[in-house]
Parts: structure tokens; sequence; C-alpha cells
């Protein structure tokens, strides 16, 4: 028996019995629907989680404040010795393997609109931050130098706040006037919307010029830094920057050779690799808590096969009086096996399609990734599944002693 005649016998067995075939296929459906649509959604919020820290910035590190410790003892937070104007102006003029140096000076504000207000970060910023941070302005402009000499009570906008501040108004928020703490500033430009970002929004954030958040915010003679971001001129100079970057940080903060870093350079390609990979990991548990009802679809096709097996019982032993060898008998109730765990296959595979667009949202996702690779896997799974759950009934019919198998009634 060739092998589109073993499943052209085998479809026309299940077609006899057709609720029979539809309840096991049933099984391997909701199995392979849940690992199409579960793996889906861990896909998914893997490149989600992937695509909002590299819009962060490309080749990006960032330097901040830590506490100090002296011979494994903590020093304490009073111990920080903050990062200063200073420190920038030694990394630029320092560091060979830097291309952008952007400071920030941050806090949270009340940003009051009319009658409208919000709680929002106010990050004071030089106009290297746009390219350094990746940023795109979608009206208006950006902080500018001049911004930064005459201290300028100017602002950019995040998306977000914009929808706080102006959502359903007509008024056009380019030149209106804002309070940030109670204080006059102009909006100058509004920024492209970024999204979700590691832990914040990146839209919930205003932007002015850095001196002015300093001696506002800080108060005059302030000089001290919340993050210093660094734009590496490429991938693979990386481990290079960052090794140059802790030598000009300790020897400008005088720190001996027993003392820690006290302060913390994050590199934005480790901190992406980490999350895929917990995604990663999140991903594989979803599919194998959904890869048991496979099994259960399985089981549920052995019993089936071993109910056929006895009800035609007969009908072996015919064929194996009319010539059929142990091999047809054998590939025919295999063929039966996997064709009904195939067809249960790729419906399952449409259904969980389906599923992930439904799921994704539930569990914290903004959309669902069906990858080639997953369906391959969850229509081989099925295959192998047939094969070895219809093996057992297969050898079982092949085994009949024909005259035993006449006699049956």
């Amino acid at each position: 028996m060739n092998i589109v005649q073993g499943i052209r016998v085998a479809l026309q067995s299940l077609i006899a019995n057709k609720l029979r075939s539809g309840l096991t296929m049933l099984g391997i459906t909701i199995g392979v629907a849940a690992v199409i649509a579960l793996v889906a959604a861990g896909a998914g919020a893997q490149a989600q989680v992937a695509e909002q820290f590299e819009s962060l910035g490309s080749n990006l590190l960032v330097i901040t404040p830590g506490v100090m410790s002296f011979r494994g003892l903590s020093q304490g937070a009073a111990s920080v010795q903050s990062l200063t104007n200073e420190d920038v102006e030694a990394i630029a003029r320092l560091a060979s393997s830097v291309s952008g140096i952007a400071p920030e000076y941050s806090t949270d504000a009340r940003v009051v609109y009319s009658n409208r207000n919000t709680q929002t970060s106010v990050l004071g910023v030089t106009p290297e931050y746009l390219p350094v941070a990746n940023w795109q302005v979608e009206r208006g402009r950006f902080i500018d130098d001049l911004d930064l000499t005459n201290q300028d009570k100017v602002v950019v906008l995040g998306s977000s706040v914009v929808e706080d501040l102006f959502e359903g108004s007509v008024v056009d928020p380019l030149g209106k006037m804002i309070k940030i703490n109670r204080q006059n500033y102009q909006i100058v430009g509004l920024m492209a919307s970024k999204g979700s970002g590691g832990f914040q929004n990146q839209d919930d954030q205003v932007f002015i010029p850095f001196p002015a958040a300093q001696i506002k915010f800080g108060g005059a003679g302030i000089t001290s830094l919340r993050a210093i971001n660094v734009q590496v001129k490429s991938a693979d100079l990386m481990d290079r920057a960052t090794a140059e970057l802790t030598a000009i940080l300790r020897a400008r903060h005088g720190l001996l050779s027993s003392q820690t870093d006290d302060f913390t350079i994050r590199d934005q390609t480790q901190i992406v690799e980490m999350v895929e990979q917990s995604a990663e990991t999140f991903t594989v548990l979803l599919g194998s808590i959904a890869a048991i009802s496979l099994v259960v679809g399985g089981i549920g096709v052995m019993n089936i096969m071993l109910v056929s097996v006895t009800e035609r019982t007969r009908e072996i032993g015919i064929r194996k009086a009319v010539g059929a060898q142990r091999r047809d008998i054998l590939a025919q109730f295999l063929a039966e096996a996997v064709v009904l765990a195939l067809l249960g296959g790729f419906i399952g595979v449409l259904i969980g399609y389906g599923g992930a667009q439904v799921v994704t949202p539930l569990l914290g996702g903004s959309r669902a990734l069906v990858t080639p690779q997953s369906v391959v896997m969850a229509l081989g799974v099925s295959i192998s599944v047939g094969l070895f759950f219809g093996l057992y009934p297969a050898n079982r019919a092949a085994s009949l002693n024909p005259i035993e198998a006449l006699r049956y009634e």
C-alpha cells in the first residue's frame, strides 16, 4: 500500500465515523490552538519589549549616580558623589569612543494649562538629547543652544502630556503658555509618540532647557545631574566605551582601588538581552503548559484507535486472508492516526491564530506574533502525537492472527 492509497483509505474510514473522528480531533485541536495562541502572545510581548528598548537610542550607555561602598561596606546614600557638569566635560574631552553626550536633570512636577493639569516628569536637556535618545519632533522645534544660553522658559511636550492638557480642545498647543510648578513656560514643540519603554511611558514627560532645570528645580549653584546619556560610535565599541567612562569617572571622583564605583553604567543592549531572555522563558513556559493538552489529545487518539481495531477485527482478518502484509495493516492504522492528528492540528492553527488576538490583551500585550516556526512546530508535534499514540493500536492490529480475526464476531 503506497502513501496516497493509505491516506485515501484513512480518510474514508474517518468519514465513515464523522462524530467519533470529530470528537477525537477536538483534543488535538484544543492543544494546538492553545500552543499557537500562548506562544504568539509571548512572542509578541518579546518583540514589543525589544522594540521599546531599542527606541530609547542606539549604542546607548546611561550613567546614573550610585551608592559608594568602602571595603565591602555601604557608605549610605549621603556618600554619593553626584554626577556633575564637569563630569560631562571630562567625558567629552577624554572619551574617544563616544559620539554624543546628553546630560539630563529630571524631576516630577505638576503641569497646568487653563483648568487642566497633570503630574509628569520634567527633563532638563540639551539639544544633543534629541539624536542621542532617538527622539523625533512632530511639530515645532526642540531645545536649542540659544535656549541654554538665555535659560529661556520654553518647553517641549510629550504626546501623552498634550492629550492630558489639550485633548478635545481646538486650541493649538504651540505658542501657548503653561505653568510648571507655578512658573510660566512657552510651548515651542511637540514630540512624536514613542510609547512605553522600560518601566515608564516615554510620552508622559516634558523637556525644558538643561540650565533652567538645574536652577529652577535644584537651586542656585547646583551642578548635579540625574543621568548622563552617552552614545557610542559603534556597537563593537560598547565594552571599550564602558571601560573609558569608568576610568574617567573614577579618576574624576577620586576613588581608591578598594572603593567600588559611585556611579552605574547601564548598557541598553544588555538590558534588551535580559528582557528578551525573560520573555523567551515566559513564552516557553506558556507553550509547555499548553502542550500538556496535546498529550491528553494524543491519549484520546490512542483510545479511539484501539476501539477502531476492535471493531474492525474481522475486516483485518479478511485483508490478511487476501494477501495483505503486516506492514500494510500497520501503515493503514498509522495513516489514520496521523491524518486524524494532522487535521486537528490544521484546525487548531486557525483557531489559535484567532485566539491569540483575544489572549494577548488579557496578558497585557498589544499585539500577537504568530511565527511560521510556531506553526511548523505545532503541526510537527501533531504528526508526532499521531505517530506515537497510533503506533500501539496499529501494531496491535497488524499482529492479529488472521484465523482468529475471521472468527471474531
